[in-house]
């Protein structure tokens, strides 16, 4: 059994690879695509720059995480240029004076420099 940190046998590597490239493109992306899809289309109609509108609410807070996380490219199999009205939000979000205060509490806590993934 491997257990964190140990090595996968060069032998088993390609089966692996062909199992996470099976499973990235039948399940993975096309969730993605459909969810990244929806919010584009909320951002679209929501009658503001937010996903419900024009105040933040914590459905913005809730999705900021996941949003970064592709933004900074610590998901890689997605491209945020495909979706622009989530891209503008991504960087609304990322300008706003709270989010910087939050990234500077925590890098004042944790003596690091902050990063999300």
């Amino acid at each position: 059994m491997l257990r964190d940190g140990d090595e996968i046998p060069f032998f088993i590597k390609p089966i692996t690879r062909a199992i996470v490239g099976k499973m990235e493109s039948l399940f993975f992306i096309p969730n993605i695509k459909t969810h990244f899809g929806f919010l584009e289309e909320q951002l679209a109609t929501s009658g503001g720059e937010f996903l419900c509108g024009a105040k933040l609410t914590a459905a913005d807070i809730l999705m900021s995480f996941p949003l970064l996380a592709v933004r900074s490219g610590g998901i890689d199999i997605i491209d945020m240029k495909t979706y622009p009205k989530l891209e503008a939000y991504v960087t609304r979000l990322e300008n706003m004076e709270s989010y910087k205060r939050s990234v500077k509490i925590a890098e004042e806590k944790s003596g690091d420099k902050f990063t999300l993934l």
